[in-house]
């Protein structure tokens, strides 16, 4: 004799069994598909992270290029004057590098920053006492140099200013 398995549902009973499985299906199928929305949002947001890291790392070793060059003496600018150049050693992306100076500021013995305006008709020879008695510069001038970096991407990154005595 041959043993029939047991039926989980009875005949009766399967209409109502299919009706109760659509009826459950058609509820939790939106709640995965937000899901798998939330989890396609989250993944693109954590590739742009990380392309925007590699994009700031980048940039940042192009303004470390750009500011050994200028120590350097490798790119002198008068001012207004602007240069550029493309750092495509580390990166497989090159970064676009364009140093401008702009007008020089002066420094005060005190620390006030004058701009250009302000120092025209100073004598930046003049000499002062500093706090320890020595006699120094009353007035120095400082290079101004604009350092913009641009790393192709979809994200934008800021360029950066920094000062150099002249």
């Amino acid at each position: 004799m041959a043993k029939t398995r047991p039926v989980a549902v009875n005949e009766r009973e399967r209409g109502a069994s299919l009706i109760l499985v659509l009826f459950a299906l058609s509820i939790l199928m939106p709640l995965a598909l937000i899901l798998s929305d939330l989890v396609t949002r989250r993944q693109r947001q954590a590739d742009g992270e990380r392309h925007n890291l590699g994009g700031q790392a980048a940039v940042r070793g192009a303004l470390e290029v750009a500011t050994a060059r200028l120590r350097s003496r490798r790119i002198i600018l008068d001012a207004q004057q602007s240069e550029g150049f493309d750092l495509a050693e580390a990166t497989v992306r090159p970064v676009a590098v364009r140093v401008t100076r702009q007008g020089d500021a002066v420094v005060t013995l005190d620390g006030r920053v004058l701009g250009p305006e302000e120092a025209e008709g100073l004598d930046l020879n003049r000499l002062g006492v500093d706090g320890h008695g020595r006699l120094v510069r009353h007035y120095r001038k400082l290079g101004v140099h604009l350092v913009d970096a641009e790393f192709p991407g979809p994200y934008p990154l800021p360029g950066g200013a920094f000062a150099t005595p002249t």
